[in-house]
Order: C-alpha cells, then structure tokens, then sequence
C-alpha cells in the first residue's frame, strides 16, 4: 500500500496492526500454512485447521500490508519476504519476535504500574515464556557474529578460548550463547547463569557437555561475558565487583552493549532505533529499575559511565569493537 502524503500516525498505525496480524497467523498456524505453497483460502485454512472466515480475512491482511500476493482467489508469500516468515533472516528470530508481541502486550498494564510507581518491578513481571521468547530473538545473532566478530576482534580472548579456560555467561537465558562458544571452542568449559530457574531448565535439555547451567556465580573463572543484559542490571556496580573478584588478576571481562553514542542526534539518527529506545521503555530500563540505590546504567549512556563503572570496579584496561549487530564489545582486564 502506498503511504505517499500519508500522516506519519497513519503510517505507524499501520505498522502495529502488521505486526499484531502476522504474530495472529503465527499462533493460529496460518502464518506455517501459507508458507507451505500458493493455496487459496479454503485450502490454507485447511492446511492451519483454520476458521475459513478468519483465514480469509488474515489473507487479505497480508495481502495488504506486503507480505502476500494473490491472483485469482490464489494466495502466496511475497518472494521477498518467505526469509522474514520462515525464521531464516540473518541475525534475529523473526518467528520469536512474533511471539514476544503478544507476551509484550499482557504485561503493557503491569509495566505502566511500574513506571508510574518509580519503583522495582515484580520479580515475577517477565517470566519465563518472555524470556525464552527475548532469548530466541538474539539466538541468530550469537551464531553468526558472536565466535568470528565479536570474540575475534580481541586476539587474546580468542586464543585463551581455544587453549582451554573456564567461562561464565551472566545472563545466559536459554544458553544460545553458551552452546555457540562451546561448539568453538571445546577444550574450554561454559557455565551459564541466570536467576530465572525454568529458563535454565530449559537450557539444561540442551546443553552440551561441557557446560553447566545455575544460579549463582562459581567462584573462580577465566573469562566472564555479559552479552547484551548489562543494561538490566539494577546494581552493575556490586555485579561488576563481583566479577573482578572471580576473574583474578589475568581474567578477561567481556560486554556487550547496543553501540549508543549518549548523543541524543546520533542515537535518533536511523528510524530503527525506535526498536531498541521501545524495548528500553517496556523491558530493559523497567528490569534494571532497583528498591533502593539505582545505579543502573542504560545503553543511552554511551559507554561513559559503564567505562566508569568498570573503572570504579578495578578493571585497568579497556578495549572496545564495534561489532556486526549494532553492539559495542568492552573487553576490560
């Protein structure tokens, strides 16, 4: 559809109701059935075991909003858009993020509470389905960039991996970073944390041999990752205390953070950062909210006050990459 003289609330409205449809196809099956090949309603409602009346008005949605085309009563996916439905785009899960806009939505009312409280959230806000959901979308990323662009880019690190060590993931979630590094690097060995126990029980059926899901920090390792969840921490000062003190003197701290610049022109620049400035309003700054003393450090901070910070926590040398993704690599020793 045309949006040419279009009001740019129009066209943002129009965007929502997309992406409230496709996650729609995504749980009633539609979304799988159309994939499966050019069909007409009738025959992908029957395929997804679908109201012929929803399928119909589904298709038409999509028809609509780009993702499909139809000739005579004959529906299929637009050639340029099967990589976004099929989950096969490079470096996010499309599929997850359809289902992270409706565990996003029954927690809108929860999140406003909070931020009209200033307080903590509840510890339970999230759960459990949100987060494998938010683990499945960065899954694609780890596979493609986290070993050959992200740990490449500091010589050290990468050799240490392959000589054998012992790493921590702090916020592991599912473990996709985890069985990422371990498939690398096998003479080393990975132990996963996070404080949700059901993410890590999940984790664990497919955790390979050389790791190790938890709670709590061991306490002695060699290289230390916090890989896109520093900006959730509601205390990083006492995290990265403790950290420094597992690593020992030769030890490796590696963040990752959304490369923000903390210049308000810069980081608004590209309409895209609509996404991550969003998701910071509904998940990210709300988690890192705390009880009492915030000292929670937000992406928009552009890397100068988690510099401090690392500073602040003992941590001498820091060297950072921009990396694939859009991340800023801190590796401070």
């Amino acid at each position: 559809m045309p949006l040419s003289g279009m009001p740019k609330f129009f066209e943002d409205l129009i965007s929502w109701y997309s992406m409230e449809a496709l996650a729609l196809g995504h749980a009633l099956g539609l979304r799988a059935a159309l994939l499966e090949g050019p069909g007409t309603a009738a025959q992908i409602a029957q395929r997804a075991d679908a109201d012929l009346r929803t399928t119909d008005t589904w298709l038409a949605t999509m028809v609509a909003a780009g993702y499909a085309t139809h000739d005579k009563g004959i529906y299929r996916v637009d050639a340029d858009q099967v990589d976004f439905l099929d989950g096969s785009f490079t470096g996010v899960d499309t599929l997850a993020l359809l289902e992270f806009v409706p565990a996003m939505g029954v927690r809108f009312p929860a999140v406003v509470d909070v931020l009209r409280s200033a307080g903590a959230p509840p510890p339970d806000l999230y759960g459990a389905d949100f987060g494998d959901a938010v683990g499945r979308v960065g899954a694609p990323m780890y596979a493609s960039w986290l070993v050959s662009d992200w740990i490449a880019a500091d010589t050290g690190l990468l050799e240490r991996l392959s000589r054998g060590c012992t790493v921590v993931d702090l916020g592991c979630g599912g473990g996709s970073a985890v069985r990422v590094m371990a498939a690398a690097f096998p003479e080393s060995t990975f132990v996963g944390i996070d404080r949700n126990r059901e993410v890590l029980e999940r984790a664990r059926r497919s955790a390979p041999g050389s790791a190790e899901f938890r709670t709590t920090l061991p306490d002695h390792y060699d290289v230390a990752m916090v890989l896109d969840t520093f900006h959730h921490l509601d205390r990083p000062d006492l995290v990265l205390s403790q950290l420094r003190e597992g690593l020992g003197n030769d030890g490796v701290l590696v963040v990752a953070e959304p490369a923000y610049e903390g210049d308000l022109d810069a980081d608004t620049a590209s309409r895209a950062s609509v996404i991550g400035l969003t998701a910071a309003l509904l998940y990210c700054d709300v988690e890192g909210r705390g009880e009492s003393t915030n000292t929670h450090i937000s992406p928009r901070d552009g890397g100068a006050a988690l510099r401090r910070a690392l500073q602040d926590a003992g941590f001498t040398t820091v060297t950072t990459h921009d990396g694939a993704g859009g991340y800023r690599l801190y590796f401070a020793r």
